[in-house]
């Protein structure tokens, strides 16, 4: 009979531990997940009474961050969201909870964080983030609204659209996109989707139902330049916006070296009085003398293609009358 009883009592204990809430529950990103960018960190407190936490990412802790005050559960309820700054690679993020200043319990979370360029590859046991989940949408629908209509999308208004509230940083550059400047995010994005508000097209496909003037200019080219003749728009160009003009995921000639890095370890075109290759940079753009812009590949490349060879700057087959078009003495 004693043994009977000790049997129960140690299998209602083991269910005890085996469906006890989890302390954290990681919204952005997910367990094991790959991400391109530093964003947010999100997370749920399944504990009320936790009255501070502390972050350490990759060994280096942070400041106790008080989270028990009225103000701040006024504020965020039981949810977490700090900016990461992940290490290239494998980062591993500790949370540790307090109560009255005693450690109560810990959690952790992988991220393998490969910046977007990076040819670094992903090891297999991570998966790329996604932040729309059912599971993690379950958890924020409290505050936010995780089913909008296209026309609450595509609103221009921001308390109206809710895609805003979460995303507005993607529009702090000096250089949006049009559509994610006007919240017309139901232009690319769809509401139904697997994942849910996913790009439906990618890439050309999707860029040249706008720009379709240049689908048009790109056909009539005799020669293209490799990444648009794949249709890879992404490869150069921002979809939300960048710093950059046109959107560029670098400045001009540190995205072109970043293919083309031999003309940089090279004397380029002629070799000068001075013993050094043609300038790329460092000087006022000769072709656009009023616009203030500096020398750069684009001054003498078509970045998209052209119809001679090297997308010589208006088309100029011979390279002695593309030379004359700044040096015309």
């Amino acid at each position: 009979m004693l043994k009977r009883v000790v049997l129960v009592i140690s299998v209602v204990a083991l269910l005890m531990v085996t469906t006890a809430q989890a302390a954290i529950d990681f919204i952005y990103p997910a367990q094991n997940s790959s991400v391109t960018t530093s964003g947010h960190l999100i997370f749920k407190l399944n504990q009320n009474d936790i009255t501070s936490l502390r972050i350490t990412l990759n060994g280096v802790a942070g400041e106790s961050v008080d989270v028990g005050m009225p103000e701040y559960r006024k504020l965020f309820q039981d949810f977490f969201i700090a900016q990461s700054l992940w290490d290239q690679g494998a980062n591993k993020v500790v949370v540790d909870l307090f109560k009255g200043g005693q450690k109560v319990e810990s959690a952790s979370l992988s991220v393998f964080f490969v910046p977007e360029g990076s040819s670094q590859k992903v090891p297999p046991e991570y998966s790329p983030v996604v932040m729309h989940r059912p599971e993690s949408e379950r958890l924020c629908q409290s505050c936010h609204n995780m089913n909008p209509t296209p026309a609450q999308m595509n609103s221009s208004i921001e308390k109206e659209n809710p895609c805003y509230a979460c995303h507005k940083k993607l529009l702090s550059v000096k250089y949006v996109h049009g559509p994610a400047g006007t919240y017309s995010c139901g232009y690319c994005h769809a509401s139904k989707g697997n994942p849910k508000h996913s790009v439906a097209k990618r890439e050309a496909a999707l860029c040249y139902e706008c720009h379709a003037d240049m689908a048009v200019q790109i056909k009539k080219k005799k020669y293209v330049h490799g990444p648009i003749e794949a249709g890879m728009c992404e490869a150069c160009h921002e979809a939300h916006g960048s710093q950059n003009e046109f959107q560029l995921k670098k400045p001009i000639n540190e995205l072109c070296l970043s293919c083309h890095g031999h003309i940089a370890n090279q004397k380029h075109v002629v070799m000068t009085t001075t013993g050094e290759g043609h300038p790329l940079s460092g000087r006022k753009d000769p072709l656009r003398a009023g616009s203030g812009k500096q020398m750069s590949c684009i001054s003498c490349h078509a970045p998209h293609g052209g119809s001679v060879r090297y997308f010589f700057f208006n088309n100029v087959e011979d390279r002695m009358a593309l030379c004359q078009a700044c040096h015309n003495k």
